[in-house]
């Protein structure tokens, strides 16, 4: 640890001139290490700050107010390697930088960025273990991801054989006057009547589909049902609902067209 007064070789005698050289060349030697700053600062000066463990180095701004820290006097001086290193806090990539790995030769890389906007902090928690084959990946919705087995549907040419259950939602229609129905929600849905009403043409109707639809009377029953154009029924003839309290009717349905709607009702299910 050597630190100089000044770096200004004074006229002097011989040997006061030789321990003042000595002393300013400890300091160079040494990097003019101490446990505090030393006191003839002038801008780039380079300081190693032994009041750490292990030693900080420095360097002066050149505006000679402030020193820069550049690492430890560890391996590296604290540095990342370019071979590779370890981290024992946080790594932020600004701006959308991306984390890329590139293949074998380096001429071709995947990246990995975050989205063009987040509305606030979140973070995905790789599982403990790997998976089985087949699996995916999927989040608890905080955040915790696990892996999942799914049902692959990706065959359009060919008829897919499948050896467990299949199962479709029954979506709950709001009932009011008149009652929408988005297909998109289910294949699947149920209405309990209050009033007279109508079910309007759905929405997101896709040819193909196909479902049923329970209507069911409210408490006081005698309610009727009005169906708009796109329900298509035998005869050309809207069939008349079971009347009483809490009964239950179904229409299955085939969307034909986007504007027909095959349907087969069938009354009071008890």
């Amino acid at each position: 640890m050597a630190q100089a007064t000044d770096y200004s070789l004074a006229n002097q005698s011989g040997a006061n001139f030789r321990t003042e050289l000595n002393s300013i060349l400890g300091a160079v030697q040494t990097l003019n290490s101490g446990s505090s700053a030393p006191s003839n600062l002038v801008a780039h000066m380079v300081f190693l700050d032994t009041s750490t463990t292990p030693a900080t180095l420095k360097i002066r701004n050149a505006a000679n107010d402030g020193f820069i820290t550049l690492g430890t006097a560890s391996t590296n001086f604290g540095l990342v390697s370019a071979s590779g290193a370890t981290f024992t806090g946080d790594i932020t990539l600004n701006a959308r930088s991306d984390v890329r790995f590139a293949d074998a030769d380096s001429s071709n890389y995947v990246a990995l960025e975050a989205p063009a906007t987040i509305s606030s902090n979140y973070t995905l928690t790789l599982p403990a273990a790997d998976g089985s084959a087949n699996q995916a990946l999927k989040t608890d919705g905080s955040g915790a991801l696990g892996f999942a087995s799914y049902l692959l549907l990706s065959e359009t040419t060919n008829g897919q054989t499948v050896t467990g259950g299949v199962r479709a939602n029954i979506v709950t229609l709001s009932d009011g006057a008149n009652i929408a129905y988005d297909m998109d929600d289910g294949n699947n849905a149920t209405v309990t009547l209050g009033g007279n009403r109508t079910l309007d043409n759905p929405s997101n109707v896709t040819v193909g589909q196909s479902g049923s639809i329970f209507i069911v009377q409210d408490g006081t029953g005698s309610r009727t049902l009005s169906f708009g154009s796109a329900y298509d029924f035998a005869g050309g003839t809207a069939p008349t609902l079971t009347t009483a309290a809490s009964a239950v009717d179904r229409i299955d349905y085939v969307v034909r067209t986007t504007s027909s709607i095959h349907c087969v009702f069938t009354a009071n299910y008890s």
